[in-house]
């Protein structure tokens, strides 16, 4: 833009030639008249436009690493791990050819903004491609958050892009690779890909569509914004005021025709998130102290909001569902559809009571298996016949019924050594010898047969 510079020494008439380098032109009288400075500026553009050019062409490594990014960005994105979305924005080139586009763009050079075009569309085809065909082998086809949020974007999106770009113009005029490397983040590229392949393959059209809405913003608002930031260095020819003019023109109103789905969709997230606030605290105000909201879903359908939820209460809140729909209708002045489900939560004497009632059936059982294993150590052998085991698990009590004078001297010391092993395995218990009466024997005496 040398003709809008007067102020600068050897910037005033001197024109550019292919690839943005200043012609060098004689003064009268034998001097030249550009200074060595320009000359180095000018220089350093070139070189700047020739990297820009080799990152936009389409070869074997290009079509290799968005391949690669494209399926690291669709596995990254049915794991709903951000951490794996990031590492494939990383190893993205698509921001090579999108700078393409908007240096060709500022230095007028149709060749670079055709090789840029066609690389920039062989791999969105490649990117969309991969990501089918990794959602058609996946046995999980769930919608995840990372998927949801590339479906909605909104004007932040669209500043998110545009700033970006002036960071990746400024990193690759200063060859601050560091730079580029937030700019690739900052700047989601792939993952709308992954998610328009995403929706292709399972039937969300509206994933699909939302997705490469994204995908458009960002683009166009990258390759702009690197047209704006160059035209600025003084890349390219230089042009008159109303070619500039026009230039600027051009940029704004596509910005500005893209701004209006993304205006709209803001503003519905922006509904949203006033309609379920509003609802909450609404809730909140109709419920007890100790109730509690387990779960709450707000939908904007149009104009109506819809209202799903469960809450956990001590007492059952009459008429809770009207109630709300009319504090949140007469806040809101929209039609509410009120779904809440009440379920009722324990309290800490129910509570107490069922830790209780669990303990005492974990007695019960433990007591039974002591009975059936001391019944087994009794048994073993056969010196003690079952029928002549009394057992009592209430209260913990074992009565052998023995007649020593028929079991003879060595078979008598034999059960008493028995008795006295199964007595030190179960200490709880107590063991005895003898014969209960039935004035003695408990109620709850239980005679275990074969």
């Amino acid at each position: 833009m040398a003709g809008d510079h007067p102020g600068v020494p050897g910037l005033g008439d001197a024109p550019f030639n292919a690839g943005g380098r200043r012609s060098t032109r004689a003064a009268p009288g034998g001097f030249d008249d550009e200074d060595p400075s320009a000359e180095d500026e000018t220089h350093g553009r070139s070189l700047t436009l020739a990297s820009v050019a080799r990152d936009a062409r389409l070869d074997k490594k290009f079509l290799l690493l968005i391949t690669l990014s494209s399926a690291i960005a669709t596995l990254g994105l049915l794991q709903s791990s951000a951490a794996v979305v990031i590492g494939a924005m990383l190893v993205s080139p698509l921001l090579g050819p999108i700078m393409g586009v908007g240096f060709g763009l500022a230095t007028l050079e149709t060749n670079l903004i055709k090789r840029s075009l066609v690389t920039m569309a062989a791999g969105m085809a490649v990117a969309i491609i991969v990501a089918m065909l990794i959602i058609w082998m996946s046995p999980i086809q769930d919608v995840t958050s990372e998927l949801r949020a590339r479906t909605q974007p909104t004007l932040l999106d669209l500043g998110v892009a545009v700033v970006g770009g002036i960071a990746g113009v400024y990193a690759i005029m200063r060859k601050l690779s560091g730079v580029m490397v937030g700019v690739a983040i900052a700047t989601a590229l792939v993952p709308p890909l992954s998610t328009v392949g995403f929706g292709l393959a399972t039937g969300r059209f509206d994933f699909a569509l939302g997705a490469a809405l994204l995908f458009l913003t960002n683009t166009l608002a990258i390759a702009f914004a690197a047209t704006a930031v160059a035209r600025l260095n003084r890349f390219g020819p230089s042009l008159t005021p109303q070619h500039t003019a026009m230039q600027v023109i051009g940029i704004i109103v596509t910005l500005s025709i893209l701004s209006i789905p993304l205006a709209l969709s803001l503003n519905n997230i922006a509904r949203e998130l006033r309609a379920r606030t509003t609802v909450q605290a609404k809730l909140d105000g109709l419920l007890g102290d100790g109730d509690r909201i387990d779960t709450l879903t707000v939908r904007v359908d149009n104009d109506d909001i819809a209202v799903d939820g469960v809450v956990l209460v001590d007492q059952y809140a009459a008429r809770l569902n009207q109630r709300l729909a009319s504090n949140v209708r007469s806040e809101l002045d929209r039609d509410v559809r009120v779904n809440i489900v009440q379920l009722r939560q324990q309290t800490n004497a129910a509570v107490q009571f069922e830790e209780r009632l669990n303990q005492r059936i974990a007695t019960l059982e433990q007591r039974e298996a002591d009975s059936r294993n001391i019944l087994s150590g009794l048994t073993v052998g056969e010196l003690v016949r079952r029928d002549r085991v009394l057992i009592d698990a209430q209260a913990r009590r074992v009565v052998v019924q023995r007649d020593r004078e028929a079991e003879g001297e060595q078979v008598a010391d034999a059960i008493d050594r028995i008795i006295a092993s199964v007595q030190a395995d179960f200490p709880q218990w107590l063991i005895q010898n003898g014969a209960l009466t039935a004035a003695e024997s408990p109620p709850a005496a239980e005679a275990v047969a074969e």
